[in-house]
């Protein structure tokens, strides 16, 4: 890949790092204590998460960098999905004139317990009901708050993705023919294994000394290689260890955090498409950011500014 058009500090880099570790952290422990928690509204933390940084932060050395979110809705490219959840820009300034640009796109999916055997997300009807969802009947109600217990594991699966089904199989083929890469965004708990009471008593939150494996991202290229590799079959949904590894402790080298994929691969230039100053001048970026039926439901920007000189 090219190289970035400029040589940032390791201190900004390290206070992108953290700012997307703080994302990591969090979002991760919602899905720590909500096992049933739905994937848009991990989606959602997310991003108000990063909203928290959207002032302009200036480093002593004169370097600023600016965080932007835009939460777009459902502009549906793919029939009844997206090809990305969240779209990543970076963009490259001097003195506050554009130099470059760069696109990460992530489709996001989270671990499902061992209890929960379907997909369960948005459903239509949920929408055009509306408020009158939340007043539920005695037995949904009943349904909701009986004790249970459920338990992830490596050999827990997501079951919002399916291996060589329409979505996914759109997604290769987006990449190949764009040329746009779409990463997996994996939504996880703190650790593996991990075990979640309901209801929960007296106000508990999760509490781990260890934090392995948390929100990661792998491309969808490779993935599609390692489960190519590991025999599974068409329909079939991947499991964690199929992923990333049979070890949660030791994760595979081709799955990073969330905040090393941001700061050190696509800032570094080492994972995303490079794009040109502007959509006018660039295909890709205009098809991803400028069509609102463009493949992506939130936006996310990371401006970095150097000084002159």
């Amino acid at each position: 890949m090219p190289d970035p058009p400029l040589s940032i500090p390791q201190a900004v880099v390290n206070w992108v790092r953290g700012v997307f570790a703080e994302v990591n952290h969090r979002t991760s422990v919602k899905l720590s204590r909500n096992a049933n928690v739905w994937e848009t509204s991990l989606d959602m933390t997310v991003i108000e998460q990063l909203s928290q940084f959207s002032a302009p932060f200036k480093f002593p050395s004169n370097w600023i960098v600016r965080i932007e979110t835009h939460y777009l809705g459902g502009g549906r490219y793919w029939g009844r999905w997206e090809v990305a959840d969240l779209g990543i820009l970076i963009v490259f300034r001097r003195s506050s004139q554009v130099l470059a640009t760069k696109v990460a796109l992530l489709q996001s999916k989270r671990l499902y317990a061992d209890e929960i055997e379907n997909a369960a997300e948005d459903i239509e009807l949920d929408y055009a009901i509306g408020f009158g969802r939340l007043l539920e009947s005695d037995s949904e109600y009943r349904s909701v708050v009986k004790p249970r217990t459920f338990h992830f594991s490596s050999q827990s699966r997501y079951r919002a993705l399916e291996y060589s089904g329409d979505q996914y199989k759109a997604i290769l083929k987006y990449t190949q023919d764009t040329s746009i890469q779409v990463h997996y965004l994996l939504y996880n708990p703190l650790t593996l294994p991990w075990t979640v009471v309901v209801p929960v008593i007296n106000g508990s939150t999760p509490k781990s000394t260890e934090e392995t494996v948390c929100c990661r991202a792998i491309g969808a290229g490779v993935l599609d290689t390692k489960l190519r590799a590991a025999s599974v079959a068409a329909g079939d949904n991947p499991s964690f260890a199929q992923i990333c590894g049979a070890d949660p402790h030791r994760p595979d080298l081709d799955n990073w955090r969330l905040e090393t994929f941001v700061a050190d691969l696509v800032l570094g230039c080492k994972e995303g498409y490079l794009a040109g100053k502007t959509p006018f001048e660039d295909e890709g970026l205009f098809r991803v950011f400028n069509r609102r039926s463009g493949p992506i439901s939130a936006a996310i920007s990371v401006t970095i500014d150097a000084p002159e000189g």
